[in-house]
């Protein structure tokens, strides 16, 4: 990957979650100058993009509605991101998707991740979803398993204690994203930078890539189930046929897999990634990456839970314990 394309990240949630009023208010720093923003919404009349430009009038603007990005066809994203980076007085650094409200994250992620055309012209940065505090139940599960950092919002309107509650809550669906409030927000190269590859230096940063720790465990609320998977090195070509297997089982409530895993027939350790059936393609690090010892994090609907667990068996990884 070379560092003169710029970054991509998306930032998805609920109608009104306050999605646009982060984004608003990010542009008003001054790390955030050369960013170009895409609007997506579902209708044929935006409003958003009219607040932003208002908001953040220097700003690269664009509109994409009559449609979610995660299901309407052709490739108008790409062609907008294009048309916005030939357009630049001076070269842009990142670029931001606002999604409609009621698009899916993880299906927006997953249609990005197949646009080759779109990957060619930007480096693939953070899935952010934010999530309303005083509606905190209409967040989508597939919102949070797709996410690399979460931003909990309007936690001025609900009681402390519901806010720590609900953080715990989102923490256990994801424990590999980062959890922000959007009232103490932190500078753009930590909610965002959040690729296998650091945006600023080039350098593979797995550690903060995958931001899992232990053995196996699992976190379970409102269906949705995480598991952390740890397990001795395996031959690459015996692994793809066991992921491909358990994905196949687990079907559509598989979500999410991410991991960095140690080939026994290269010194080299491959960072892995799905998003629901989007598989992307692996990338070699450095022989010292990883620590000897292979890390999966899988999030999944509980109907996948008997594909999961059979997984680590297979790859010989302690039984996994449902936490009560």
């Amino acid at each position: 990957m070379t560092r003169d394309r710029p970054t991509l990240s998306v930032i998805g949630g609920g109608l009104g979650a306050g999605k646009s009023t982060l984004i608003a208010g990010l542009l008003a720093r001054p790390d955030m100058a050369r960013t170009g923003v895409v609007v997506n919404e579902f209708g044929a009349f935006g409003v958003d993009d009219l607040l932003l430009s208002a908001a953040a009038p220097k700003t690269s603007l664009a509109l994409l509605q009559n449609g979610c990005i995660c299901c309407r066809p052709g490739n108008d994203l790409s062609e907008v991101v294009r048309n916005m980076i030939t357009a630049a007085e001076t070269p842009l650094r990142r670029m931001l998707v606002e999604t409609s409200g009621v698009a899916d994250l993880s299906a927006v992620i997953a249609r990005i991740g197949a646009d080759h055309a779109l990957r060619a012209l930007v480096r693939l940065d953070a899935a952010v979803a934010v999530v309303d505090a005083t509606a905190p139940d209409d967040a989508r599960p597939e919102h949070l398993a797709a996410a690399d950092r979460i931003v909990l919002s309007k936690t001025d309107l609900v009681p402390a204690s519901r806010a720590e509650e609900i953080r715990r809550n989102l923490a256990g669906m994801n424990p590999t994203a980062p959890l922000f409030d959007a009232a103490a927000l932190p500078g753009p190269d930590e909610l965002f930078n959040a690729g296998l590859i650091d945006s600023a230096t080039g350098a593979v940063q797995p550690n903060r890539w995958l931001r899992a720790t232990g053995t196996v465990h699992v976190h379970d609320k409102d269906a949705i189930r995480s598991w952390v998977i740890e397990f001795a090195p395996q031959r690459w070509t015996v692994l793809t046929e066991q992921i491909a297997r358990m994905s196949r089982a687990a079907g559509s409530a598989l979500l999410r897999l991410k991991g960095i895993v140690v080939d026994r027939d290269d010194p080299r350790p491959l960072a892995i990634q799905m998003v629901r059936d989007q598989i992307y393609r692996p990338v070699r690090l450095t022989p010292e990456t990883g620590g000897g010892v292979s890390r999966i994090v899988v999030i999944a609907r509980a109907p996948a839970a008997p594909a999961i667990e059979a997984f680590a068996a297979r790859l010989g990884a302690a039984p996994i314990h449902q936490k009560e």
